[in-house]
């Protein structure tokens, strides 16, 4: 999402991989948590914030700051945040993507 486009942001800037996993980290950290509703307008809203989040990331990350492991979803290492992000997608949503059905399908 967007914040793949902000490590792109940051290689072309220069960055090594050190500020790339840093900025993907912080963008992870930061935006995780929102969730994909299949609304297409809205959508476009969320890539926008994703975009925000990972250039807010690798701002944090070039000003000397961080998130740490035990920050939320964030654990040591990059590989391990994103695994984290991709079970909280797959294991923690199955139940969110049930409700956003039945909310969008109008039952109760």
């Amino acid at each position: 999402m967007g914040y793949c486009a902000a490590a792109g942001i940051a290689y072309l800037l220069g960055g090594d991989y050190d500020i790339i996993a840093h900025t993907l980290v912080n963008s992870l950290a930061i935006i995780s948590g929102v969730v994909c509703d299949g609304a297409k307008a809205s959508c476009a809203g969320k890539i926008a914030a994703a975009v925000n989040a990972g250039l807010l990331g690798y701002g944090i990350y070039m000003n000397g700051s961080q998130f740490y492991a035990g920050d939320g979803i964030v654990s040591k290492g990059v590989e391990n945040t994103l695994k984290n992000v991709g079970r909280l997608g797959n294991d923690g949503m199955r139940e969110t993507d049930r409700e956003i059905l039945r909310i969008m399908t109008d039952e109760e």
